[in-house]
C-alpha cells in the first residue's frame, strides 16, 4: 500500500473539525449580547425619565410660586407687607427654605427668614446670570445668603410697567430635602441616581456610589458608558432635570446589569469551543503522526546540513509521506553538492588570501624602497625646496605604505579590505613627526576614534592627512615659532569627521587658495565626496575640517579606544 500523502492526509484532519459551526455560534452569541445590551439601554432610558419626571415637581413649584408671588402688589412694592406676602409662598411646600425680594441694585429689601441688612446680591454669579434671563432660572448649589443652608436658588425677574429692571423674587430650593427625596426614588439594588449640573458635576446622589464626572447632555435619551476610579464601567442615561441647568442620571456597574446576558453568551461560546477543543485533539493527534514526527525529523538533518556535518541517513524517511521523503531525498543530494563545493571554494580563498597578503607586503616592501630612495636622494640635494618636495612625495608614500602594512597584518585572513583608521593616523603622525623632527618648537597631537573604514575611503583621508599636517609643519611655525598642531578623527552615526587645527601665524584664504596642496586637498575631498572647509586670518591659526558619510555603515565597526598624544 502506497503511503498517504501529505496534502491527503492534512485534508481528512481538517475535515473533522467543527470551526464552521464555531465561528456561526460566535456570530449569534454577539448578536444575542448586542440585542441585549439595546433592552437594557431603554431600561436605564426610561428609568431616568421617569425619576426625572418625579423630582422635577419641587422646581415646579418654586417657579409656580414665584410667579404668583410675581403678582403680590405688596411683594412688589417691597413695602411692611413685603414679609407676609412672601411667607405665604412657603405654606404647603417643605421642600422650600426661605424667599426673598430684591431691588434693581440686588440689595435684599425684604425676606421671610430675618437678615442683616445691608445685605446685597450684585456681586454673586447666580444674580448677575439670573437677572439677564427674561423668566425663571436655577443656580448651581450654593450657601444660602440668608438661610445659610445648602440651596439652589430659583430667581424671577420682575420689570416695570416701561419695561425697565425692576429687581427680582427668589426662592432657596432646600437640597437636604431634595436628597431624602431622591433616597425615595424606585431603583433596582444596584442602580444609583444622581442629580448633576450641565457640565456633569455631581450635586446630589442616591447611595455611596462614587460615579466619575459624566457627560450628561450627550448621554439625554442615549446609553453612555464612564469609567470611575476603582475600574468600575457605568452605563447611564440622563434625563433633564430643568431645563439645561439640571440633569437626572440614572446609573448602574456594567458588570452587574449585563452579567445575565454575559453568561448567556459565555454558555453558547463553550460548546462550540468545546467541540473545537476535541476537533483541535483530533487533528493535532493526527498531524503529529502524519507531520509533525517527520518535520521534526527534518528540521534535525537540516541543522545537522547547517553545522557543517552532512552525514545522513537517507533511508531514515523510508516509511514517511511521500512528499517528505522526497525532500528527504533531496536534501541529501543538496548537501553532497554542498560538501564537494565547500571544499572547493576553501581552497580556492586560501589560495586568493594568501595571495592578497603577499601582494600587500610586497607592494609595502616597494613603496618603503622607493621612500627609502627619495631619502637617500633629498640628502644630496642643496637646494631647500627640491628637498622639501622629495620629503613631501616621501611622506605622501609613506601614507601609502601604512595602508599597506595595515592590510597585510590585520587582515585575519579575511579579504575584507578594511583598514583600522584610528591606528592609520596614528602611525601617520609619528611618521610626520619624524620627518619634520628639525621642528621640536611644534607638538603634535593626534586623536583618532578607532573603527574600521574601507581602503577606498581610508587612502585619500590619509593623504589628505598628510597634506594638511605638511602645511602646518611648513607654514605656520617660522623662525622657530612655538606652537601645536592636533588632529581628531571621530565617527558618529556614519558620518566622519576630521578636523586638523593649529595655532600658527594663520593666512589669508587668497594667499593660499592656488597652492599645490590646497589643491590636493580639494581633490581628495572630492574624491570621498567630502565637504571641505577651512578657517584662517593673520595670526589666528588654522582649521582644516572635512566631513564626509561612510558608504557602508553597516560594515563599519567601531572600536573603543583612548585618543594618544605624540
Amino acid at each position: 500500500m502506497r503511503p498517504i500523502t501529505l496534502r491527503s492526509g492534512l485534508i481528512l484532519v481538517v475535515i473533522a473539525t467543527l470551526l464552521p459551526i464555531g465561528t456561526l455560534s460566535v456570530v449569534q452569541a454577539l448578536a444575542s449580547l448586542n440585542y441585549s445590551r439595546v433592552l437594557i439601554g431603554n431600561q436605564l432610558i426610561a428609568s431616568a425619565l421617569a425619576t426625572a419626571g418625579r423630582e422635577r415637581d419641587p422646581l415646579i413649584i418654586a417657579q409656580h410660586t414665584l410667579v404668583t408671588l410675581s403678582d403680590s402688589e405688596a411683594v412688589r412694592a417691597m413695602g411692611p407687607g413685603c414679609r407676609d406676602g412672601l411667607k405665604a409662598g412657603l405654606l404647603g411646600n417643605p421642600s422650600l427654605t426661605n424667599f426673598a425680594r430684591s431691588d434693581a441694585t440686588g440689595q435684599a429689601r425684604c425676606s421671610v427668614l430675618p437678615f442683616k441688612a445691608p445685605l446685597s446680591f450684585a456681586d454673586d454669579a447666580w444674580w448677575q446670570r439670573g437677572i439677564k434671563q427674561k423668566g425663571f432660572s436655577i443656580s448651581s448649589p450654593i450657601v444660602g445668603p440668608i438661610s445659610k443652608r445648602n440651596v439652589l436658588i430659583g430667581m424671577l425677574p420682575l420689570w416695570k410697567a416701561d419695561g425697565s429692571n425692576d429687581g427680582a423674587i427668589t426662592v432657596a430650593i432646600n437640597l437636604a430635602w431634595l436628597q431624602k427625596s431622591l433616597g425615595r426614588a424606585s431603583k433596582s439594588e444596584a442602580a444609583t441616581i444622581a442629580v448633576t449640573d450641565a457640565e456633569g458635576q455631581i450635586i446630589l446622589i442616591n447611595g455611596d456610589a462614587k460615579l466619575p464626572k459624566l457627560k450628561t447632555a450627550p448621554a439625554v435619551g442615549q446609553i453612555a458608558e464612564a469609567a470611575s476610579d476603582d475600574g468600575t464601567i457605568w452605563m447611564y442615561s440622563a434625563a433633564p432635570l430643568y431645563d439645561n441647568a439640571l440633569y437626572i442620571v440614572y446609573a448602574e456597574p456594567r458588570a452587574v446589569v449585563m452579567a445575565t446576558s454575559l453568561a448567556q453568551v459565555k454558555i453558547n461560546l463553550i460548546l462550540p469551543i468545546l467541540a473545537i477543543l476535541l476537533a483541535s485533539l483530533a487533528l493535532w493527534l493526527g498531524t503529529n503522526a502524519i507531520v509533525i514526527k517527520w518535520l521534526t525529523s527534518l528540521r534535525q538533518l537540516t541543522a545537522q546540513f547547517a553545522s557543517g556535518d552532512y552525514r545522513g541517513d537517507p533511508y531514515g524517511f523510508a516509511t514517511a509521506p511521500r512528499e517528505i521523503a522526497q525532500l528527504s531525498d533531496e536534501l541529501h543530494g543538496m548537501a553532497r553538492t554542498i560538501q564537494m563545493r565547500s571544499g572547493d571554494l576553501q581552497n580556492a580563498l586560501d589560495a586568493k588570501t594568501t595571495l592578497t597578503l603577499e601582494i600587500h607586503h610586497r607592494v609595502k616592501n616597494n613603496l618603503q624602497i622607493v621612500s627609502s630612495l627619495l631619502n637617500l636622494q633629498a640628502r644630496r640635494i642643496e637646494d631647500p625646496a627640491a628637498r622639501a618636495a622629495l620629503s613631501q612625495t616621501r611622506a605622501r608614500i609613506g601614507a601609502l605604505a601604512q595602508i599597506h602594512r595595515l592590510l597585510y597584518e590585520d587582515s585575519n585572513g579575511d579579504d575584507e579590505g578594511e583598514v583600522d583608521i584610528g591606528r592609520l593616523l596614528t602611525d601617520l603622525c609619528v611618521q610626520l613627526r619624524a620627518l619634520h623632527r628639525h621642528q621640536s618648537n611644534v607638538d603634535l597631537v593626534c586623536e583618532a576614534t578607532r573603527c574600521l573604514l574601507p581602503v577606498d575611503n581610508a587612502v585619500p583621508l590619509s593623504l589628505f592627512t598628510v597634506e594638511a599636517i605638511t602645511n602646518c609643519f611648513c607654514h605656520a611655525f617660522p623662525e622657530g615659532r612655538e606652537g601645536f598642531i592636533r588632529l581628531s578623527f571621530v565617527l558618529n552615526d556614519g558620518e566622519a569627521l576630521l578636523v586638523i587645527a593649529d595655532d600658527g601665524i594663520g593666512y589669508r584664504a587668497s594667499d593660499e587658495s592656488h597652492s599645490m596642496g590646497r589643491q590636493l586637498m580639494e581633490a581628495f575631498a572630492h574624491q570621498l565626496g567630502a565637504l571641505l572647509s577651512v578657517e584662517s586670518g593673520d595670526g589666528s591659526g588654522t582649521i582644516v575640517r572635512l566631513a564626509y558619510q561612510i558608504g557602508n555603515k553597516e560594515k563599519t565597526a567601531r572600536i573603543n579606544s583612548d585618543g594618544r598624544g605624540l
